[in-house]
């Protein structure tokens, strides 16, 4: 997933690894402890897509892009939702 997330984002080096690294684990927490979202299988292209966006989100909020981290931010949200309203991701 690190490899597809950088690639998505545009990141060749391997600097920013350990950060993207903890991005994932963070995206995947935050999907898991804060909404009712069960099934987070990675290789799944709908949660793929919501780490990613989360990992684009956080680098540039990190890294001075506070206009294009907002953007992001609010993408993951909606994500998120669709993934609440699916069926296939909640247990209830």
């Amino acid at each position: 997933m690190l490899d597809k997330i950088k690639s998505a984002i545009g990141i060749t080096s391997s600097v920013f690894d350990g950060e993207i690294e903890d991005n994932i684990m963070a995206a995947l927490a935050d999907m898991e402890f804060t909404t009712d979202i069960d099934y987070l299988e990675q290789n799944d292209p709908l949660i793929s897509k919501a780490v990613t966006t989360y990992c684009a989100y956080q680098h540039n909020l990190l890294h001075g892009n506070a206009d294009l981290s907002e953007k992001l931010k609010k993408s993951y949200e909606e994500q998120k939702k669709a993934l609440l309203m699916s069926g296939k991701y909640t247990e209830f």
